[in-house]
């Protein structure tokens, strides 16, 4: 039995030592990021419909522990999210019988820095579980969407041009920290990013040289799946 206390308690003691020797990292990740509510409807009758599709997330990022299992953490984000054009150009035909059109867009796109607390608990010596709870800033762009209309009367176009708002945001995130050497790791991260940015005054112009003039807000909810390899502090 003391033995077996004995091991155990240097086990305990090793395993805290190697720990404790893990003073955080700093990383470059990249996944994917799906939309989900209102950022990903399609509805025509929801006012907040984003139509946007599943894109792509690049990060960097750092965690820095002030003890053995909590610290800080900051972030520098981009992201990119397609529009759904053909959802669009759908809705133009069955609005519009006898009117036909094609949709063209570039993407949703959002970059900024959050920094926030920072959680790291081992599972092993090599690998730990990794939570991190974020606030910061973001400026998202709406894309420009141009509408190519065809019916009875001829050929027109209706472009709703691109507009640019900073916005607060927050992060929630969970993952794993694999250490592949003294200095080398690898993540891997599941988080949900929040924001709601203000569009104002966006214009839309036509071809027969019509103009105006709206504002509108945007809720942003995507859920990100990253990989990333990161240098041991």
């Amino acid at each position: 039995m003391k033995r077996i206390l004995l091991l155990f308690i240097l086990t305990s003691t090793f395993v805290s030592n190697c720990f404790s020797q893990d003073k955080g990292y700093i990383a470059f990740s990249f996944g994917s990021s799906t939309p989900i509510g209102d950022f990903a409807s399609k509805d025509p009758n929801n006012d907040a419909a984003g139509y946007a599709k599943s894109g792509l997330s690049l990060d960097i990022s750092m965690g820095i522990k002030f003890g053995k299992h909590l610290g800080m953490s900051a972030l520098f984000r981009g992201q990119a999210n397609s529009t759904e054009t053909q959802a669009i150009a759908d809705q133009i035909t069955k609005q519009n019988p006898g009117i036909s059109g094609t949709v063209e867009s570039n993407a949703w796109s959002i970059g900024g820095y959050m920094i926030g607390g920072y959680g790291s608990f081992p599972i092993s010596e090599k690998v730990s579980f990794d939570t991190k709870v974020m606030f910061g800033f973001l400026t998202a762009t709406s894309p420009e969407i141009l509408l190519n209309l065809n019916g009875p009367g001829g050929t027109a176009w209706i472009k709703q041009h691109s507009s640019s708002s900073s916005t607060f945001a927050y992060l929630v995130s969970a993952g794993f920290k694999y250490d592949v050497g003294n200095r080398v790791c690898l993540l891997a991260n599941f988080d949900y990013l929040g924001a709601n940015p203000e569009f104002n005054n966006v214009e839309t112009t036509t071809s027969n040289n019509g103009s105006s003039k709206t504002s509108f807000s945007q809720s942003f909810g995507t859920i990100n799946l990253g990989i990333g390899i990161g240098y041991r502090l």
